[in-house]
């Protein structure tokens, strides 16, 4: 039996300053790096809370696409010229604007940054443009079987109309206006809705320059659309088949809401993950992939959100093999539940969770990132060293247990989507 590794995190507690307005700037410094990552984080600036189908994600996208002083391609120039870029994401509950850049170029740069963050224009040509694109992207995805089957198993799971479980439509494009990304912009991009991280090669000159132009309360909150509330309601043992006769290969999605990271059980439940299908030497992959040659690729996954975590289990296999491949998955899953997990392998996937957990942890940006979860899910600061230490402690018993409680096969959305005379 091999001796599991042992490893000491760093720390991710960061230097804290406040702005004059109140908004707080979490920093991870890190001396002899010259590049800096600012990133401003917007809670509640997600999908789920906007009015219009795609105002939350294309408002994000054209934050930096003209301000009311400069076009789209001033803007541009001016970022391009400095050698920074921005980096722009929304998900279901939050979003964030990234910038990286030279720190011999702060000075230059922020007076941009600022304009990008308080000021977007959203001009109408610019936006035609990437609704545009959106729309071809649209057509190209309905001909894909594993983004299929990913928009129907979220509706599946919680559905049509909640609002993790809304699918956009090709005229939902047609519905979104301007007005609909200002009141998104004006609602939820402000700055008590905002923290700002911020690591590398960070000095008190940044401090105060970002204290000038983000420090003042002149971004406040402007638009009436407030967070919404909602109820998540369990799927019962659906089975549905899409069908895309056109497929050359089946999607798979087999899963069920869950719990979240605030519950006990969750980084347990993590490990189990791992063991099941989370990584390549995984039971999904060592059976589908390397016994069965099912498919080329298969894993499972746990996500949390704010109040309630995602299972699933996701592979595109061979049309002929997509009933086979389920089968498969059910069995590893009946497997779990009612034999023990052999020490060599838990010990295993332990230090590999190890070991990509210090990886991710490795540096001022790698860091930040992982602070980004501790703000979003209000968890403690010692959080990846209790997590640590949870991978470290379980037994194969709590790994029974743990498959026992949250694999219920009689509660999963199971969704397959392919030729449905072949994978039926």
């Amino acid at each position: 039996m091999k001796n599991n590794i042992d490893f000491i995190l760093p720390s991710l507690s960061p230097e804290v300053t406040v702005l004059d307005n109140d908004l707080k700037v979490y920093a991870f410094k890190n001396s002899d790096m010259d590049v800096v990552r600012l990133e401003f984080f917007f809670s509640n600036s997600g999908t789920s809370n906007q009015e219009k189908i795609y105002s939350s994600s294309v408002a994000n996208n054209q934050i930096s696409e003209g301000s009311h002083k400069h076009s789209s391609k001033e803007i541009a120039d001016a970022i391009d010229y400095y050698g920074a870029f921005i980096e722009k994401s929304v998900d279901k509950e939050t979003a964030s604007v990234c910038f990286y850049f030279l720190k011999k170029y702060q000075e230059n740069l922020i007076p941009w940054f600022e304009e990008i963050i308080k000021d977007p224009a959203f001009y109408q040509t610019e936006l035609d443009v990437y609704i545009q694109r959106l729309r071809q992207q649209f057509l190209v995805n309905q001909q894909k079987t594993d983004y299929l089957a990913r928009v129907n198993f979220f509706q599946s799971l919680f559905g049509e109309t909640h609002p993790f479980g809304v699918v956009g439509k090709l005229e939902d494009f047609d519905m979104l206006q301007r007005k609909d990304l200002i009141d998104f912009y004006n609602s939820f991009y402000c700055y008590e809705n905002c923290s700002i991280i911020v690591a590398g090669g960070v000095n008190q000159v940044l401090f105060s320059l970002i204290n000038n132009s983000f420090g003042k309360k002149d971004w406040k909150r402007k638009g009436l659309l407030n967070p919404k509330t909602f109820l998540f309601e369990s799927a019962k043992n659906i089975r549905k088949t899409i069908n895309l006769d056109s497929a050359v290969q089946s999607s798979i999605r087999i899963g069920n809401a869950t719990i979240s990271v605030k519950n006990e059980d969750y980084m347990g439940l993590n490990v189990l993950n791992c063991l099941f299908g989370g990584y390549f030497g995984s039971r999904l992959m060592s059976n589908i992939r390397e016994d069965k040659g099912y498919t080329y690729g298969i894993n499972s996954v746990l996500y949390s959100y704010k109040d309630i975590g995602l299972f699933y289990i996701a592979a595109d296999v061979k049309q002929e093999n997509c009933q086979d491949a389920i089968d498969e998955i059910y069995r590893e899953i009946e497997i779990l539940k009612t034999q023990l997990v052999g020490d060599e392998e838990l010990h295993r996937v332990k230090n590999f969770m190890k070991g990509n957990l210090l990886r991710s942890l490795d540096g001022s940006f790698e860091l930040s990132d992982n602070f980004r979860s501790i703000l979003k899910y209000g968890l403690t600061s010692d959080y990846f060293q209790q997590y640590l230490r949870a991978i470290s402690e379980i037994d194969s018993v709590e790994i029974q247990r743990l498959a026992q409680t949250y694999f219920n096969t009689n509660q999963m959305v199971e969704l397959r989507v392919g030729n449905a005379t072949i994978i039926k």
